[in-house]
């Protein structure tokens, strides 16, 4: 093939992809936001945005989430946030990594809280939570989908809570519903991100069942909260070819 073909190929390719996201963002600009957060109230959450006094963290899940964009193949992408041990800040890296995501005007990001026995994503963004994920698998022929989507007040980030405290039976993820659940939102946006909040992954079955749906995992790891035995012990228990990377927290 000679360099002006190659060319001509690229630069329709290159025209291809501009109108997709294009598209996307005309699409996602669609999207109902509620009520949008202050730079107050995002600080008091302890979410990430643009502007804010510590750019380091900032710019650290900015970087992760290039990571996870480098392996996204797809529209829709999974991605497990799992702590190695309780306490280790799991729901912090996974509420800000969707934070992250929903910066770029062309994505959606959708934050899903897996832990059914320690519930709290829908307190910390501070979002209604009158049905949830676990209403959905019990009852999915009577709540439909849309009931357990909340907008947050962040752009382009949506939360499904957990529903009703539960204590945790594998079953639930491994239903039928749950399979359904995940086909629908995380194709339902182009571009569309799906961080499941997990429990942690040496404490608790379903953490394990939820990374075998995912696409990528991160673990998180809380100061003095895991030895690197128990850290690599956790990385084992996950596929190689999806374990995105391990977060160094304080546990927040």
């Amino acid at each position: 093939m000679d360099d002006l073909v190659k060319t001509q190929l690229l630069a329709r390719d290159a025209g291809r992809n501009i109108e997709y996201r294009l598209e996307s963002a005309r699409e996602i600009a669609r999207m109902y936001e509620g009520e949008p957060k202050t730079a107050a109230q995002l600080d008091a959450c302890k979410i990430i945005y643009p502007g804010m006094a510590d750019r380091k963290v900032l710019d650290a899940f900015r970087g992760l989430r290039s990571k996870l964009f480098g392996m996204n193949q797809g529209d829709g992408f999974v991605i497990m946030v799992s702590p190695v041990a309780s306490g280790s800040g799991g729901s912090f890296v996974a509420s800000n990594l969707a934070a992250a995501i929903a910066l770029d005007n062309t994505k959606t990001a959708l934050l899903v809280d897996c832990d059914l026995r320690n519930p709290g994503l829908h307190e910390r963004l501070g979002v209604d939570c009158d049905v949830g994920l676990v209403d959905y698998i019990e009852h999915s022929e009577e709540i439909s989908i849309e009931r357990l989507i909340r907008p947050t007040g962040i752009p382009r980030l949506r939360l499904v809570p957990a529903g009703q405290r539960h204590e945790s039976i594998c079953d639930y993820f491994t239903s039928v519903p749950m399979e359904m659940f995940l086909d629908e939102v995380s194709s339902r946006y182009r571009e569309r991100f799906v961080i499941l909040d997990a429990p942690s992954v040496t404490e608790s079955p379903d953490a394990r069942i939820l990374a075998d749906l995912s696409d990528a995992v991160i673990l998180c790891v809380g100061y003095a909260k895991s030895t690197r035995r128990q850290i690599a012990e956790a990385a084992a228990e996950i596929n190689r070819d999806k374990l995105a990377g391990v977060v160094f927290s304080e546990g927040i």
